[in-house]
């Protein structure tokens, strides 16, 4: 958690305000543009909206305003440009964004300036988007699938698609079905990271920052071999002309610009063409920071130190100096010029994370994920330890013939998506998530499959309430079937108290034979005959 004292265009915020932001992005030439997510699915801005880069009408303001179109739409990221341009994630996979547009970098199919968030359509119309980034003035979308979508200036190549076009449409990479979970970019350089802790990178090279050992420019992806022997890399993070990677081993890789120490490699201005590991004496290292809008490079260890280096407050710092932050990104506010955020920021104000909600976020997450379920074409990102812990369908499963011949990917035929993706979701929220009756039937059949009372006692809760005339017979020989003793008295009374209507309904007229002499015979037993 960042503190929001140490950010100059926040600090003038109501605290009962400060208090209800869940997220927010700081951006621009000056570090004076901000975008807030409440806790309430509201987004407010505040900042002189140069290039309308707040994505409302033209007003300079120090108070925040909220923007409508963006607001109930479940923002998770904001990614933004050096124009500066803007894009905003969804939870659902949709891709916003407005602002500086001379080069297409909207990807809206022209360079006109964008006024107000518009969702891109084209060739992400049908994708499900999982992480972005922007570079200076380009843009880069990563989909569901691990395919890889980029647009705006291509001057450098940074796009990767064998040209120096500009695009103002999405384009998709060629990265050969690698699967791909996040990228980086500094100013006209892109660097993407594979599931399998791969790093390849394309665009400007005349600082070194691709790591391909030369400076001409690269326009398709090259892949960086010699990361791949430190062992997989788990986080890429780009400064204005350099390049960083952490591995899993907690050690730190650099390349690119040292014009102002920002390598920290102790050999001030001298560029580097390929990866090179540095702070090795600062041990274990668990995050690193850098943005495209400076040469400011932070991290941490895993004693919980914060360190920097690089172009900090107007002085070249080539060797790593330890701060007194407690957060990776309070660097960057106090000493990056200008101070804009590497990421999404949350504050030490706000509502801090539970353990629920940190598993919301990791339920069908790509990148932290380390098995995929494959229902009917549709993938779920999942994972192994936290499936054992919550299911023991899964616990005997996982460590049997499922793991030994299929690996990370398992398909599922038994049931629909929807419903084992709402079953996936309970395992880790314990939430129930159904549209209507027919999904709530399906996951309490799919709860009584797996022998998960609990989830079998929330569905026919749910049916419960949803009783109805023209379900009644139906939802009663589904209490039976599955012998849910609760839904079956609530279902039997509802049926007496309506008798004649739920007899001609449709749902009686097909009911099996066991269900109908069932109802009929406790009816009977309850008098429902008498004259």
């Amino acid at each position: 958690m960042s503190d929001v004292k140490r950010w100059t265009t926040l600090s003038l915020l109501p605290p009962d305000f400060v208090a209800e932001i869940e997220s927010c992005a700081v951006f621009g030439s000056s570090g004076s543009e901000v975008l807030m997510i409440t806790k309430d699915d509201e987004v407010y801005g505040l900042g002189t909206n140069f290039c309308s880069c707040l994505g409302a009408p033209s007003i300079s303001t120090l108070n925040p305003i909220r923007i409508e179109c963006l607001s109930g739409k479940r923002i998770r990221q904001i990614s933004f440009g050096s124009g500066p341009h803007v894009i905003a994630l969804s939870e659902v996979g949709s891709v916003y964004s407005w602002g500086h547009n001379a080069f297409g970098q909207l990807g809206l199919g022209h360079s006109l300036q964008g006024t107000s968030p518009t969702l891109i359509a084209g060739i992400l119309k049908n994708e499900k988007i999982t992480f972005i980034s922007c570079g200076g003035h380009h843009s880069v979308a990563i989909s569901e699938k691990g395919e890889v979508f980029t647009w705006g200036m291509n001057s450098s190549g940074q796009l990767g698609l064998g040209d120096t076009n500009n695009q103002d449409t999405p384009k998709m990479v060629p990265l050969y079905n690698r699967l791909i979970i996040s990228a980086a970019c500094g100013h006209n350089s892109t660097v993407v990271l594979s599931q399998s802790g791969d790093v390849y990178a394309w665009g400007f090279n005349g600082n070194g920052q691709i790591g391909s050992g030369c400076t001409y420019n690269q326009l398709i992806p090259f892949h960086i071999e010699s990361l791949s022997k430190s062992g997989p890399i788990i986080q890429i993070v780009c400064g204005y002309a350099h390049t960083l990677a952490l591995s899993d081993q907690g050690k730190l890789y650099v390349w690119g610009s040292n014009s102002c120490g920002q390598l920290g490699n102790h050999n001030l201005r001298k560029n580097v063409g390929e990866p090179i590991q540095t702070a090795e004496d600062l041990g274990l290292i668990t995050e690193v920071g850098a943005v495209h809008s400076c040469n400011v490079t932070a991290v941490s260890n895993k004693n919980g130190k914060v360190f920097m280096w690089g172009h900090l407050r107007g002085q070249t710092v080539s060797v790593p100096i330890e701060t007194r932050f407690r957060r990776v990104d309070d660097c960057f506010s106090c000493f990056a010029s200008p101070a804009v955020s590497f990421r999404m920021l949350y504050f030490q104000n706000s509502r801090q994370k539970t353990i629920l909600d940190s598993l919301k976020v990791a339920f069908d997450d790509p990148i932290s994920s380390d098995l995929v379920i494959s229902v009917e074409g549709n993938r779920i990102h999942v994972h192994k330890s936290l499936l054992k812990i919550r299911c023991e369908y899964f616990k005997t499963r996982l460590g049997g013939l499922w793991e030994e011949n299929n690996g990370n990917i398992i398909e599922v035929k038994d049931f629909p998506f929807s419903i084992y993706k709402s079953f996936l979701f309970w395992v880790y929220t314990d939430e129930l998530t159904v549209d209507g009756v027919e999904d709530a039937v399906g996951l309490l059949e799919l709860s009584n499959c797996y022998c998960e009372t609990v989830l079998k006692t929330k569905c026919a809760n749910f049916l419960e309430k949803v009783i109805s005339i023209e379900n009644a017979a139906q939802l009663y020989a589904i209490s039976l079937k599955y012998n849910v003793h609760t839904l079956e008295e609530h279902c039997f009374r509802f049926c007496m108290n309506h008798m004649t209507a739920v007899t001609q309904s449709e749902s009686f007229r097909v009911l099996d034979d066991f269900s109908l002499k069932q109802l009929i015979s406790r009816a009977s037993r309850e008098g429902v005959f008498k004259r």
